[in-house]
Parts: C-alpha cells; sequence; structure tokens
C-alpha cells in the first residue's frame, strides 16, 4: 500500500433533533476536508426496497458539493441508532476516531463499541487522492481478537468526487482475511460500482433533516456479487444514514461530538 501524506480533515456539525438544514462553516483553519460515516463496517441494512427514507432524488441535478463529504478529525464521535426495516431498534453503533499512522503515513482508527453480543472492531483508514479508504480492520469479541483483515490498494468509504449525478466509478481490491493470530490467510478480490444518485436529496434522521449525496454501492466482485447498499452524506456532517437490503437494516445518525465543533444534541 502506498500511503501519501496529506493534511488531517476537519468539519463542523450542527445536529438537532427538531429538523435542520445541513449547510454548516467549517470549523476554523478548514474549507476543504471532512470526513463520513461510521467508516467501519457496521451491519447496517434496509430491505430490498429503497422506500424507508425519502427518496425523492433530483436526478438532473449536477454540480460541485460546497462542503466536503469525509470528515476525520481525532476524537470525533458518531452516534447511529440501528433499526429493521419494521422500525424496531436493534442497538446503537457508536464509533470514535482517533490519528494514527499507516506505514509510515498519516491515517485515522476508527473504534466500534461493542454489540449485543460483546462484538466490536477497528478499522484502519486513509486518504489516498479525493478518496478515504480502509486498509486494515481487526474484529473482537469479549476474549480477543477473532479475525484480521487487510484491504489493498483499500476498500472505498467514502469521495469528495461524488459530486455529479450519474457518475458510476468502479474499484477492486483485494481482501486478505486471517485468524485472530494473523495466521491462515484467505484472500478474495472484490470490487463495488458507486453511482451518485442525488446531491440536494432531503432525508429526516433522528438528529435532523439534511440535504444529501446518496450514493449507491453494488457489490460487482466476490461473494455475494449483486448486494445493494445506499449511503446518505450530508456535506459538513458525513453519513447520515445508510441502508442495505440483504440485511434488511437500516443506521441513521442520532448525535455528534466533534473537538473544537459541535456537540450535539
Amino acid at each position: 500500500m502506498t500511503n501519501s501524506n496529506f493534511p488531517n480533515a476537519r468539519m463542523v456539525i450542527l445536529l438537532t433533533l427538531a429538523p435542520l438544514a445541513c449547510n454548516q462553516p467549517s470549523p476554523p483553519g478548514s474549507d476543504d476536508d471532512a470526513g463520513s460515516e461510521s467508516m467501519g463496517d457496521s451491519t447496517s441494512a434496509s430491505e430490498t426496497g429503497d422506500t424507508t427514507a425519502d427518496t425523492t432524488a433530483d436526478t438532473t441535478d449536477t454540480g460541485t458539493v460546497d462542503e466536503p463529504l469525509c470528515a476525520m478529525v481525532d476524537g470525533a464521535q458518531w452516534n447511529y441508532v440501528v433499526t429493521n426495516t419494521g422500525g424496531q431498534v436493534l442497538g446503537m453503533d457508536n464509533t470514535q476516531a482517533s490519528d494514527t499512522t499507516w506505514q509510515g503515513g498519516p491515517g485515522w482508527e476508527l473504534t466500534d463499541s461493542p454489540d449485543a453480543m460483546g462484538e466490536s472492531s477497528v478499522s484502519t483508514l486513509i486518504q489516498t487522492g479525493d478518496r478515504l479508504v480502509r486498509v486494515h480492520r481487526e474484529e473482537m469479541d469479549q476474549v480477543g481478537t477473532t479475525a484480521i483483515i487487510d484491504y489493498d490498494p483499500g476498500f472505498v468509504r467514502c469521495s469528495e468526487a461524488w459530486t455529479t449525478v450519474g457518475v458510476v466509478e468502479e474499484y477492486l481490491y483485494d481482501r486478505t482475511e486471517y485468524d485472530g493470530n494473523g495466521l491462515n490467510p484467505n484472500l478474495e478480490p472484490r470490487g463495488h460500482t458507486f453511482e451518485v444518485v442525488a446531491i440536494d436529496q432531503e432525508i429526516t434522521v433522528p438528529a435532523g433533516t439534511f440535504n444529501c449525496v446518496k450514493v449507491e454501492r453494488v457489490r460487482t466482485v466476490g461473494t455475494e456479487a449483486g448486494a445493494l447498499a445506499w449511503f446518505w452524506f450530508a456535506p459538513g456532517v458525513g453519513k447520515v444514514r445508510e441502508e442495505r437490503p440483504l440485511d434488511m437494516e437500516i443506521e441513521e445518525l442520532v448525535s455528534v461530538s466533534i473537538p473544537g465543533g459541535a456537540n450535539l444534541p
């Protein structure tokens, strides 16, 4: 993996439990860089249809997103509620970012809190060009590490290039999974296409109402080829909603805490 040096992204997030717009200003010293999702793999998903959110996409909308979509800053926390398609709450997905290094270059670790089964994960992300990619992941249970996974050249989690409706890009990578001791590697080539469905779609989540970039991801190579996922990113905020039809679950932003920025609600 070749890593490039890049400045840490910063963002300001303005969220309330009442509807609001997402055109928040960036924090002092930043107007370009920002962040995303629980960028680790949460188990969020949705029903087979894309019907649980406001899906009125402006398919003619093209142009430049004024605020960044991918926001990573040391100490930031994103909290999401996970529900099934019937609205039943399954749990919370709480993720914290911290600065780290990867192969001599800067990066971030995203630590997910343990779920109801006591399972958690730590993912390493780096910036490569306009893309934020996952390069490493460790999965744990109550006893210890259960799996170690490397991604080469990286699994795309967010991109600042998602600015024009209808653009489709495919990214290929190798996923190598080891056991908890770092042994018995299992390599699988994988690939996904990412299509920008809308760049100004309004949706409401527990944290508020946002005008979002909506992206559809389809697995093209590897197991579960054809599997869909939808992501909504609010400029200057990051991921506010995620749906995965295969799992029939939905993840929505509830609160966020950003050092030097907003601490809401």
